[in-house]
């Protein structure tokens, strides 16, 4: 068995096995060692065609045996991700272990297991023709590591106390991580070093930023998913009145950059005409296409009632506000 760091030296090397298994938890890490594996082994535009992922409890062993047989449209190799073998019985384990000794030069075989207990034999057959390969979530001391090498992967420079402060605010799992960086990259502009303020800075505004995942919900119609996000704002300490402000605020924001994208403004020159943070102006324009100008109109005037509502009714805010969120949801229908 050999660690991610080894496996991913002999991917840079251009040393390839035509078998992996993937072990361990760190499912983000496993992601990215899919994609590095993709980029290196097919041509450009081929992935889509070349490049499948799967899950072993919607694939038989059969089937994933004829996929491999597929010969590649674009050239390359035929390259096929299972994830969570551990779930397939005795029988999809030994036929695959069985076709393991004759698996063709033309495939790349990987597999996923979040612990070799149970497919003992299965790694065995890989060993004889490719690489176990282990992946370890990071630990308080490693992470901050990680989330500089991360940024550097991004173009940017973090400070090593930024990185630790980043790790003590959100945890140690890999995904959030990755989310939370990104946003501080943006937050950072152009500027190539980010230092702890930058990090106490996105900090402090994470909930003004996480009503765009509210939104995100109401505009696929996920009703119970909104009413988390909801609750989380809440439950954060949000204030009803400010939340509606930033909730009403946000959806002018959509407004303006759907009408200009449609005079085909650029993004630089909408971040000036809103006035809003870059990162703001960035998710509108991803929200900006699933409403129309008769939706957003009526969730402005929807939350006005609410806030006319909230001031003079004497009523719950939380039971308001989760009134307002089902309305919207329902208009979206």
């Amino acid at each position: 068995m050999i660690e991610f760091e080894i496996f991913q030296k002999a991917l840079q090397s251009g040393k390839i096995d035509p078998v992996y298994l993937f072990v361990g938890t760190a499912t983000f890490l496993m992601g990215e060692a899919w994609n590095e594996l993709l980029t290196t082994l097919l041509p450009k535009g081929g992935g889509r065609f070349n490049g499948e992922r799967l899950q072993a409890k919607e694939t038989d062993s059969a089937d994933l045996i004829s996929r491999l047989a597929v010969v590649p449209m674009f050239g390359g190799r035929r390259v096929i991700m299972v994830d969570n073998v551990e779930t397939w019985g005795k029988t999809h384990l030994g036929a695959v272990e069985a076709f393991l000794k004759r698996i063709s030069s033309s495939a790349c075989l990987v597999m996923t297991a979040t612990t070799r207990k149970g497919v003992e034999a299965l790694a065995k057959a890989v060993e004889a023709r490719g690489k176990v390969v282990q992946f370890r979530p990071p630990g308080e001391r490693e992470a901050p590591r990680w989330v500089i090498e991360r940024a550097t992967q991004m173009g940017k420079t973090i400070s090593h106390k930024a990185a630790f402060l980043l790790v003590e605010a959100v945890g140690t799992d890999l995904q959030t991580l990755a989310s939370e960086l990104e946003k501080i990259c943006t937050f950072a502009g152009e500027r190539k070093r980010i230092e702890p303020e930058d990090v106490m800075e996105a900090a402090g505004s994470y909930r003004t930023y996480s009503t765009f995942d509210l939104l995100d919900n109401i505009t696929g119609g996920q009703a119970n998913k909104a009413f988390s996000s909801l609750r989380s704002l809440m439950i954060s300490g949000e204030p009803p009145l400010r939340l509606l402000a930033t909730l009403a605020g946000q959806l002018r924001i959509i407004w303006q950059v759907k009408d200009g994208l449609r005079q085909t403004i650029p993004e630089a020159q909408l971040i000036k005409r809103t006035g809003a943070h870059p990162y703001v102006v960035k998710k509108a324009i991803g929200l900006a296409e699933r409403f129309t100008d008769a939706y957003l109109y009526k969730a402005i005037e929807s939350v006005g009632q609410t806030d006319i509502a909230i001031k003079g009714t004497g009523s719950a805010p939380e039971l308001l506000l989760e009134e307002l969120v089902l309305k919207l949801v329902k208009n979206r229908e």
